[in-house]
């Protein structure tokens, strides 16, 4: 009967398994909205994408850098979207899990073609599928860049290893196509040429067998370390165009160092305690050097470690700087936007930890049948708790209220998450609630204008109008040339009977933006004679 069981091939089981469950715990997906952070900018509000695939619509995703990112396949994944099921999120939603599941399938192949190790390839991809920090990546629309990454990834590092079977200049251009294409779907993967290299070592072996060592197999891989070279500039400029990226005068380079540690040891967490995941981590401003020598002291510990064990345990090796280079783009080093970290960076370098969780117990430990038993149980239990985190974790997407009330409550020292808060529950009409959100923001931030302002809009809704007056007046007081502040102090003036003083604010607003609609027709209101 063991003979039997041994000789049984289970791979189409596990990739029904990993299909069925991944779609289970991902489902409720399709009824969710779209959110806040830019889902309207990629679908429900862009135009070029509401149109589907035409030939300006296609045009501009091979043109734009909006955002500041050139990622033409993405709008093209989107306007294929949006031909199929046009503004109706469920169905965006939907071809996010599918890619996610073909992710899940395609990552478990490709760790048993190089592994031959069924179960602990299976556990990979099942922490992969499952895992909560990953829900981000699958319940965001948005993050559809994401899995189309990944997908060309996986693709192109499949046919590395056929190249690496018996190498051809056709298997190493179709390395190259797909390392392309997933470039072009989000420029994370720059550092493929160096996990291929670690694959070199563990688990393809060339390392030992290549003829002439490690430098023979970096200059096999030139063209792809220069092809990370030219995305990598194009994304720059992109982002520094956009005017996203941060400059050292604004967060020096100390301070960056700092949350590039930090933020690695607070990935490990997440990976390991994945209970307080949020939208938004806001970077840290400052740093006390217990913190960063901690930081350091356990990234250099974890690094030593699985250098002096590369002989015993390859896999170690592999898999942590797999992590830790596969971090490297989005880690805070060009430090992009105010976030310190995000769950979806998360997608593929996670890989790398998932590996070491795999190879925990090592294969010779494993030839005793209660190891197995027990390796089996905790594998089990590990994953329980992750399909039953990530179902909960996928609750908090269902619509902006949920996902930013879970955040900031997450979080508890992020103003925008408060004032984003605030926003949209003003939306919703929950105005009491949205006074209590913007409140939050500014005790925490009591300099930040757009939240007085938002604040002002409020209490102009709910007719009290003096708090408005004073909400828009510490706007100006904070920042003088916002034109929407001048505007709804002088709504203000008007609702209270002063409707020369309104008159001025009107002009100040239109002063700042000669083209602020709003204001030229507020304007004629002040300046009726019967008023």
């Amino acid at each position: 009967m063991h003979s039997i069981i041994k000789k049984f091939d289970f791979t189409d089981l596990i990739v029904l398994f990993l299909a069925i469950s991944a779609l289970i715990v991902f489902l409720p997906v399709r009824n969710f909205d779209f959110i806040l952070f830019d889902d309207a900018i990629h679908i429900s509000n862009n135009l070029y994408v509401q149109g589907g695939l035409t030939p300006q619509g296609i045009k501009w995703a091979f043109t734009t850098t909006l955002e500041g990112n050139w990622v033409p396949l993405m709008w093209l994944s989107h306007m294929v979207d949006a031909t199929i099921y046009g503004t109706h999120p469920g169905g965006h939603h939907m071809t996010n899990l599918i890619l996610h599941i073909i992710n899940t399938v395609l990552l478990f192949l490709l760790f048993k073609e190089m592994t031959g190790a069924l179960w602990r390839s299976a556990f990979i991809a099942a922490l992969f599928a499952f895992h909560p920090a990953h829900v981000e990546s699958v319940a965001w629309v948005s993050e559809r860049k994401d899995l189309l990454s990944a997908l060309f990834g996986f693709i192109a590092m499949f046919l590395y290893v056929k190249y690496a079977e018996r190498p051809s200049l056709k298997r190493y251009a179709g390395v190259i196509v797909f390392f392309v294409l997933s470039l072009m779907s989000k420029p994370m993967l720059v550092t493929l040429p160096f996990v291929l290299l670690l694959m070199d070592h563990w688990p393809l072996g060339r390392l030992k067998n290549s003829e002439n060592g490690i430098g023979k197999l970096i200059m096999e891989k030139i063209p792809m370390f220069l092809i990370s070279g030219v995305f990598s500039v194009i994304t720059y400029y992109a982002q520094k165009n956009y005017k996203a990226v941060v400059t050292l005068a604004d967060f020096p380079l100390s301070l960056r160092l700092g949350n590039v540690v930090i933020s690695y040891v607070m990935y490990i967490k997440n990976a390991l305690i994945p209970t307080e995941l949020s939208v938004f981590y806001p970077r840290m401003e400052a740093i006390e050097p217990w913190q960063w020598t901690t930081a350091v002291a356990i990234l250099l510990g974890v690094s030593v470690y699985v250098v002096l064990a590369i002989r015993r345990s390859p896999y170690y090796f592999s898999g942590w700087f797999w992590f830790l280079g596969t971090m490297v783009p989005v880690i805070g080093i060009v430090q992009v936007g105010a976030q310190g970290m995000a769950d979806r960076y998360t997608y593929f370098p996670f890989i790398g930890l998932f590996i070491m969780a795999a190879y925990v117990i090592p294969p010779k430990l494993l030839e005793h049948l209660p190891m197995k038993f027990f390796s089996a149980l905790a594998a089990g239990v590990i994953l329980y708790a992750t399909i039953t985190l990530s179902v909960k974790q996928a609750g908090y997407w269902q619509n902006s209220t949920v996902l930013l009330s879970h955040a900031a409550e997450t979080v508890k020292t992020s103003a925008l998450l408060y004032y984003n808060l605030g926003t949209v529950l003003a939306q919703d009409g929950r105005l009491d609630e949205s006074l209590d959100a913007f409140n939050k923001a500014i005790a925490i931030e009591p300099n930040r204008v757009d939240v007085y302002i938002n604040k002002g809009v409020v209490y102009m809704r709910t007719r009290r109008f003096e708090q408005a007056m004073e909400s828009f007046k510490k706007a100006i007081e904070l920042k003088p040339d916002i034109p929407e502040a001048y505007n709804g102090l002088g709504e203000a003036m008007m609702a209270l009977g002063r409707h020369e003083t309104a008159a001025l604010l009107f002009q100040g607003a239109l002063s700042r933006n000669p083209n602020y609609t709003q204001a030229q027709s507020n304007l004629i209101k002040a300046l009726k004679p019967d008023n």
